[in-house]
């Protein structure tokens, strides 16, 4: 990034949006030095700083935020050891603890020393406790008190759990599901997240075709599938099969903004398959993860749990919700069976960003009798356009002197360093933004409408597909770095606005 690009950042963009905005990509450090720079603790607290908003701030911080392992009910260290036991799971990055507390078989709560022990100690420990129950849904209602048991346990220093994980894999009659889900959620209230454990969509177990997806993502906050690959009935790699069940979640689920909770297979798993497993999830933008071990996790197990962060943005749940915040005010338009994951085009990106300025009354400042709630009509040719003659967008630099050459160029997948800089150029040119008539806005946001790349705008898939070319890294990105996803561009347009308010 230039010296003049950098120091504009530094002197005219809040300093809370810009680190939230550079906190959540996965890029290459060489791409942005200044992210060596900004500790994990810092970039989070910057981020929830700069958008506190209600409906956001609860979920900037969840159930599943950093590594996870997974506890059976025969796991639990005993008291007198529950503090070393969690010392050990925190140095090595661990910070959620799923602790089975039930079968339909058993008491609510099998362990309750044991649990109220685990419980202070991780606490201690700045460790999240779920507690997960196997429950076979014979009756429902019986099933759902033990869960809800959990829910409500005290411990010894009057401490709770964090969140519900009910493990559904015998009765998956939607009625069953749903009967049992709701008493859960009528119990616990809003705040408590529900996680839904259940196999991946490409396990083969007869039941898992009967699995009520959008049920589950009606009632659940999370939905956490079992990528277990290392089976003598499966034929995938590690990265491939949870990659795609990634995939089918949110395809199965009809929710692109869905909350994927990868648990991998920790069943006498080496590192090369585990990193394997990491990278799927990071490729497949996954919000979080964790191993599900063989009654104890191997050391080999931990040392690839502590490098959770190498493969998962710290802020990964603020950069879901981001999305899910700029696709409920229709500022991006997803399709049932979008991917977020997905990279975006620099057309798609244009028009998002300008979608995100006029939202929020920085593209054009319009009297309370002029605005509108709904967002931007502008075509990718007409957002360029616009940009262009702010000076936002280099049209001279750029010389297309052709629609088709256009064409191509709005198609191309946007990059994370053109976009923030993208970003920063409009921090510069944000007084001839608002001074822009409301006219010169009608005028961009209706032009254009017949080219040919305004006619691809209705597309199967056009916001959240894949553009139709795919660019290796160029000198002006990092080696190895790759095109933004909607996830990145989300969070970069929902935080560029408090830079230029």
């Amino acid at each position: 990034m230039s010296g003049l690009v950098a120091k504009s950042l530094a002197s005219k963009v809040k300093t809370l949006a810009i680190t939230a905005v550079f906190s959540g990509l996965s890029v290459a450090s060489s791409t942005l030095p200044m992210l060596a720079q900004v500790s994990h603790e810092g970039v989070a607290a910057a981020g929830s700083q700069a958008h506190a908003t209600q409906h956001l701030s609860r979920h900037l911080t969840g159930p599943a935020d950093g590594a996870g392992l997974w506890l059976n009910m025969w796991n639990y260290p005993l008291p007198e050891n529950a503090d070393a036991y969690c010392k050990k799971m925190h140095n090595h990055g661990i910070r959620n603890l799923f602790v089975q507390t039930s079968r339909s078989t058993t008491p609510a709560i099998c362990e309750p020393a044991r649990l109220s022990a685990l419980i202070d100690a991780a606490h201690r420990y700045k460790i999240r406790v779920i507690c997960w129950g196997y429950h076979e849904l014979a009756n429902p209602a019986v099933d759902a008190a033990k869960m809800i048991a959990a829910a409500k346990f005290t411990s010894e220093r009057g401490d709770h759990i964090d969140a519900v994980a009910p493990n559904l894999e015998k009765n998956l009659d939607a009625k069953a599901v749903e009967a049992y889900l709701k008493d859960i959620r009528a119990a616990i209230g809003p705040n408590m997240p529900i996680m839904a454990v259940v196999y991946s969509p490409l396990n083969r177990a007869p039941q898992v075709a009967k699995t009520p997806w959008k049920l589950l993502a009606k009632y659940c906050d999370i939905i956490a599938p079992m990528a277990y690959w290392n089976s003598k009935w499966q034929k995938y790699s590690a990265y491939d099969y949870t990659w795609s069940t990634v995939k089918m979640v949110r395809q199965l689920s009809g929710k692109p903004d869905v909350e994927v909770h990868v648990i991998g297979d920790g069943m006498g798993t080496k590192a090369d398959s585990i990193n394997d497993f990491m990278r799927a999830c990071k490729a497949a933008e996954a919000t979080s993860a964790s191993l599900y071990p063989n009654h104890q996790p191997t050391d080999e197990q931990l040392i690839c749990l502590s490098k959770y962060f190498e493969y998962f943005p710290v802020n990964s749940r603020y950069r879901l919700f981001a999305l899910r915040e700029l696709t409920a005010s229709g500022v991006i338009e997803p399709l049932a069976m979008g991917d977020p994951a997905a990279s975006i085009s620099r057309g798609d990106f244009y028009v998002l960003v300008l979608r995100q300025l006029d939202r929020h009354n920085v593209l054009a400042k319009r009297s309370p009798l002029e605005r509108t709630s709904l967002p931007l009509d502008v075509t990718k040719v007409g957002a360029y356009k616009l940009l262009a003659r702010v000076k936002a967008v280099d049209a001279k630099g750029l010389e297309l002197a052709s629609e088709e050459s256009l064409d191509d160029y709005l198609r191309r997948p946007m990059w994370p360093r053109e976009a923030l800089e993208l970003v920063a150029r409009l921090v510069e040119v944000q007084t001839s933004l608002k001074r822009l008539p409301p006219t010169v806005i009608e005028h961009y946001a209706r032009a254009y409408r017949g080219t040919a790349v305004a006619r691809k705008d209705g597309e199967v898939n056009g916001w959240l597909g894949q553009p139709a070319f795919a660019e290796r890294p160029s000198a002006q990105n990092a080696p190895g770095a790759r095109p933004l996803s909607y996830l990145d561009a989300a969070q970069i347009s929902l935080d560029a606005v408090s830079g230029l308010r």
